[in-house]
């Protein structure tokens, strides 16, 4: 409640063009998070900035001067043609000045190294991070729902429901949500860094091989072939950690304020490339602190559809939704069966 007057919750999400049909996900036993719509959006918004940044290279590359030169081979007196490049030490030290500039202008819109106040790709992890956090808070007041009327008292009273509005406009909310998106500006910074280094590479020992423009200009573009498909990860990777990192920050976050002992069961993703220690671990429980020990050990998260659904916990540590986890585990298992006999 603001000034008495109850606002809509979009207004709570500091955009006006946002409803609540785009505010929840659209899961699948395949994409659990529900977030494949929004992994295209980062996916295509990076890959159309890399293609941009590629154009302005080739353009750069260019415009080195150079000159052409035929010469006889000793061996079989076939004449073969090299090119010789304009380009001393200091034209190489400009040049790759020039890239930085060119990958950090496209992937970071800035030079300072400091992630910019209206960044484009702020956007692109916020709604996800948005989306995870509704979701949770929702679910969890269902449970909150479940404990009232199963007659679970939290200091002598029933345990009150989580207002999602109270959340969203939360100093701890927007502190949470600046740490996700300071993570990923670090990951397209590297992506930026790494992507420049590698094309100066090419250009570097085209230049000192001598061979064509063209053939310089093949490298250039399979180098940012590599960069999009390092794009690809980055953003199926940040988009599902954004929204899983939501629903354990806002788990913690509820759990506290309810009073409600609080843990998550791992929901895998049922596809035929789910990895198998990923699957393994459908249906079974977790606290929090261990689902994201696990989740931040090695490469678990890279390309990780996975999610978590919240459960209560009992004072002696078992799970107090069952039929929760063990629909769940059904769902799973159907799958499982299927692909063992296929």
């Amino acid at each position: 409640m603001l000034g008495g007057k109850r606002w809509p919750l979009y207004f709570y999400l500091g955009n006006d063009n946002l409803r609540c049909g785009e505010f929840m996900s659209k899961k699948t036993p395949q994409d659990p998070t529900g977030q494949a719509r929004n992994r295209r959006k980062g996916t295509k918004q990076l890959s159309r900035r890399l293609v941009a940044a590629e154009r302005e290279m080739k353009a750069l590359f260019r415009s080195i001067p150079r000159s052409v030169r035929r010469q006889t081979s000793i061996q079989n007196a076939e004449q073969k043609t090299f090119y010789d490049y304009d380009y001393n030490a200091q034209a190489q030290a400009d040049l790759t000045s020039s890239t930085e500039f060119i990958l950090n202008d496209q992937l970071l819109e800035t030079q300072t190294g400091i992630m910019p106040f209206a960044w484009y790709w702020k956007k692109d992890i916020e709604l996800p991070y948005r989306q995870g956090t509704a979701e949770e808070v929702r679910d969890f007041n269902q449970l909150v729902a479940g404990a009232v009327v199963a007659g679970t008292l939290v200091n002598g009273i029933p345990p009150q429901a989580v207002p999602i509005e109270q959340v969203l406009i939360s100093e701890t909310y927007r502190a949470r949500l600046g740490t996700v998106q300071v993570s990923s500006f670090g990951d397209i910074k590297a992506l930026s860094e790494k992507t420049a280094a590698q094309v100066m590479q090419e250009i570097n020992s085209g230049i000192e091989a001598k061979v064509s423009p063209s053939k310089i200009g093949k490298r250039i573009s399979e180098r940012f072939r590599v960069s999009r498909s390092d794009a690809k990860r980055i953003a199926e990777t940040e988009v599902n950690k954004a929204y899983n990192d939501a629903k354990l920050d806002t788990t913690k976050q509820i759990s506290a304020q309810t009073g409600l002992r609080a843990g998550v069961v791992h929901v895998s993703a049922l596809l035929p490339t789910t990895r198998s220690w990923h699957a393994d671990r459908h249906g079974n429980a977790y606290t929090v602190e261990d689902q994201t020990e696990w989740w931040n050990t090695g490469a678990n998260r890279i390309y990780c559809h996975c999610t978590t659904k919240s459960i209560l916990i009992g004072k002696s540590g078992e799970v107090i939704n069952v039929e929760l986890q063990e629909e769940i585990r059904e769902e799973g298992e159907s799958f499982f069966n299927r692909t063992r006999t296929t």
